[in-house]
């Protein structure tokens, strides 16, 4: 990664209209591991399109952690977003970058099945943080969802003063 200047999502004044394409609904910006220290890219600007799921149909992520390949607690991260799975107590929905392919991300790591639950965590490849989103594997259409304010964007050339 270049020395751009990397923020969360919680950093924008007006997230929706900020990271969104307004032509195709498209991540506007590359998408990496939310943890400061980590380099590691997780999605190409314009790969993923933003979905909102009603919160009743989605699935409520664990608090961050460090996974180990079975979807076993490592140890806990000190977080940088909340724990609200992506969601705010007034929302009735969730904000997701979905992905219809596995191999559109640039990096990405998966958990186990959960037992009895279908679900499989994504975290980032290179540090194990997460879940940053989930893969359900008995939906019927597949698709892999990343929460919106659980990873980090490179918005490039933009100065912080355009952020918030």
């Amino acid at each position: 990664m270049s020395n751009k200047q990397r923020f969360l999502y919680q950093d924008f004044s007006d997230p929706k209209a900020q990271l969104v394409t307004a032509d195709n609904n498209q991540n506007a910006y590359d998408i990496y591991c939310p943890q400061p220290s980590c380099r590691c890219l997780l999605l190409r600007t314009s790969f993923g399109n933003f979905v909102e799921k009603p919160k009743d149909k989605t699935v409520l992520l664990p608090s961050t952690e460090k996974l180990d390949p079975n979807g076993t607690t490592i140890s806990k991260e000190n977080a940088n977003w909340n724990g609200t799975n992506g969601e705010s107590t007034s929302q009735s929905t969730v904000e997701y970058w979905q992905l219809t392919d596995m191999m559109a991300f640039e990096n990405i790591g998966f958990s186990k099945t959960v037992e009895g639950s279908g679900l499989k965590y994504l975290c980032c490849a290179d540090c194990n943080i997460g879940p940053i989103g989930y893969h359900d594997t008995n939906a019927q259409e597949k698709e892999y969802l990343l929460v919106v304010n659980r990873v980090s964007y490179d918005v490039g050339s933009l100065i912080s003063e355009e952020i918030v």
